[in-house]
């Protein structure tokens, strides 16, 4: 898929005297977007002889170009006396001259110096952002950036640029900063190499992990030593890889819009959807091409053992999808079948009755009613629903289905879906756990969100906590669950909750998954869930995260508890669903 337009500037090695003229000059005429400039061009020892920074000594000298420019502070990484002065008037100094940002050293050998005076800056409200410089080199960059992130609370302001190198993608798994609030890549100019007609290119390792960071919407910045010299050819090979990424679906270019947004989970019990939320779900056609199928092989099947006419009922018939599928798929066999669609939302019936006397020539039987409640004289065959949600039983299908089986349903009836299973990963994410946090409410970190993730890492492959099976005769059954399984981290990382997947099976070799081992080619219902913690756990690579799950039922009440252990443990979220919970 081609990116959008690419932000991309440099980061001038040589010295600058005067970041105006620096703007009007190579960097206008190169086709840079920004800059990322000394705020003083002191040496350190110069800056140490005196208490605060002097103006002549200044490059960023005004405010004409703030919106274009990055200031990097001087050395942080000093016992110093007047480190903190001299640091605290330099970023002071980027907030008075409206700066984009401030740019600090890589973190050295002294980290909890470093994260205190980082958090001193933070607790300014007038502070500007501040982007932590990051070392690829350094084979602890990753630990220390940590440990500052953590002394800092996990400020939102707190950002990362990472600064890549000729060999990092060698040295460096990518999948942590991914995850991480990286918002600036700079490239080394010794990144490129000559092509055959003598102009700058990536390698091809180094293009994969480029383009990657370019799904990311991070800025990139050329460390150029001469930006006069080659600098506008980089930049617009940089565009040019960017224009040049393959075409993807119209759905998935849709989805992308919903990256990393959190959304409150449906309750199409509680609450009537409205009709653009059954137009979004309707135009997942891979899906209600497995649910066609699905029906396809179940009516083959039972009209072949009862040989007479079939009742097909569609349950939470909604706008009728599984309606017109459900029509497609006995016309394929022309089978003898009678369908009934039973839908409770009255807005919705509305839909359906039109549909039935414009498109499906009134062969539709369609009855206004709650699955769970209604009894009906002719049982059904086969039961079709899309009770379906994001963690599979969110949405509280073992609670439907059990009632529409026991008073809707045939001795023998077929039930699609047969069977469904929730899984879950522990999950890395600075985004997701930010915008949780800055949900309102007392309890926003223990409540699950329904979102697209993007920006995140999972930390071990996707494992089952529990499933749910459909079908006749129906077992009396508690549909509450527990769980306990055990993860082992990857790599060294940070654990922000647990991402929540499912997988269906329809009908005997019919299937449906979002799980990302096994997720269906071009599906788009259904986002993963996200569960968040209140307090982020550090572990190291080859850590035990164990995970201890609930499904929990009480009176019209259902809800998830949660809780991680891995070293330490985050305390179980939502008892008694304080904060979050499904109605019925």
């Amino acid at each position: 898929m081609p990116f959008k337009r690419l932000s991309i500037g440099t980061e001038p090695l040589q010295t600058v005297d005067d970041a105006d003229a620096f703007v009007a000059g190579d960097m206008v005429h190169e086709g840079a977007d920004f800059a990322i400039l000394p705020i003083i061009r002191c040496s350190e020892e110069e800056v140490m002889d005196c208490a605060h920074f002097e103006p002549d000594n200044l490059v960023i000298k005004s405010a004409d170009n703030s919106y274009c420019l990055l200031g990097a502070t001087s050395s942080w990484d000093s016992d110093y006396e007047y480190t903190e002065t001299i640091v605290g008037d330099q970023v002071q100094y980027a907030g008075y001259t409206g700066l984009k940002g401030v740019v600090t050293p890589a973190i050295g050998s002294k980290v909890p110096a470093f994260g205190r005076l980082l958090y001193s800056i933070l607790a300014n409200e007038a502070s500007p952002k501040v982007f932590v410089r990051v070392c690829l080199s350094d084979e602890n960059a990753w630990q220390k950036w940590n440990r500052v992130r953590v002394m800092c609370n996990h400020s939102p302001q707190l950002q990362v640029l990472l600064e890549l190198g000729p060999s990092t993608d060698k040295a460096v798994d990518m999948k942590q900063w991914h995850a991480e609030p990286v918002q600036i890549v700079t490239l080394p100019e010794s990144m490129f190499v000559q092509n055959a007609g003598g102009y700058p290119v990536l390698p091809r390792q180094h293009q994969a992990t480029v383009t990657a960071w370019m799904d990311h919407d991070v800025a990139f910045a050329v460390q150029m030593a001469d930006t006069g010299s080659g600098l506008g050819d980089r930049i617009r090979y940089l565009r040019h890889l960017g224009q040049s990424q393959p075409e993807r679906s119209v759905q998935n270019t849709a989805s992308d819009e919903y990256r990393d947004i959190l959304q409150a989970p449906l309750q199409p019990l509680m609450d009537h959807l409205e009709s653009a939320t059954y137009e979004t779900f309707e135009q997942d056609e891979p899906k209600y091409a497995h649910y066609e199928e699905a029906m396809v092989r179940a009516i083959g099947d039972v009209a072949a053992r009862l040989k007479r006419r079939i009742v097909l009922m569609v349950v939470g018939a909604g706008r009728g999808p599984l309606v017109s599928r459900a029509l497609s798929a006995a016309r394929r066999l022309e089978a003898d079948v009678r369908v009934v669609a039973l839908e409770k939302n009255p807005s919705a019936m509305v839909e359906l009755q039109r549909k039935n006397a414009t498109l499906w020539l009134n062969k539709v039987e369609v009855i206004y009613a709650d699955m769970r409640k209604r009894q009906f004289a002719e049982k059904a065959d086969i039961l079709v629903s899309e009770l379906l949600g994001s963690f599979g039983d969110n949405e509280l299908s073992p609670e439907c289905l059990d009632g529409a089986l026991e008073n809707l349903a045939t001795s023998d009836c077929v039930c699609i879906p047969r069977r469904y299973t929730a899984y879950v990963a522990p999950l890395s994410s600075s985004t997701l756990f930010r915008r949780a946090r800055e949900h309102t409410g007392s309890y926003k970190l223990e409540t699950p969100y329904v979102v697209n993730i993007h920006a995140a890492h999972m930390l071990d492959d996707a494992q089952p906590v529990w499933k749910f099976r459909h079908g006749r005769p129906v077992v009396p059954t508690d549909n509450q669950r527990t769980s306990s399984t055990v993860f082992t981290a990857r790599s060294a990382s940070i654990v922000h909750g647990l991402a929540g997947f499912f997988d269906a099976e329809l009908y005997p070799g019919v299937e449906l998954s979002i799980c990302p081992a096994s997720h269906t080619p071009d599906m788009h219902s259904w986002f993963p869930m996200y569960f968040p913690i209140q307090r982020p756990l550090t572990v190291d690579a080859g850590a035990r995260i164990e995970v201890h799950m609930w499904r929990r039922t009480v009176g019209a009440k259902t809800w998830y508890e949660w809780c991680i252990d891995a070293n330490d443990s985050s305390g179980i979220h939502n008892v008694n669903g304080h904060e979050f919970w499904i109605g019925q």
